[in-house]
């Protein structure tokens, strides 16, 4: 099964073995559940960081016109 697309007779042509479609496909699964894994871990640290971000603003909020409602 040739996969090229390119008649340039001076490049190649490579062709895609069954064992090689396999070990792509697991190269494959195994970068998505790891970038899957770490924006799960970002949306932790996110909102981890939202929720001390938000503790915090209150003590943080600059004294005026607003602080007379509170």
């Amino acid at each position: 099964m040739d996969l090229s697309d390119d008649t340039d007779p001076a490049r190649p042509t490579v062709t895609r073995k069954p064992k090689h479609q396999d070990e792509l496909n697991k190269l494959g699964r195994s970068w998505f559940a790891e970038a899957q894994e770490q924006s799960e871990q970002e949306k932790t640290e996110l909102e981890t960081w939202r929720r001390e971000h938000n503790k915090w603003a209150a003590f943080n909020r600059r004294p005026g016109f607003d602080a007379d409602f509170d």
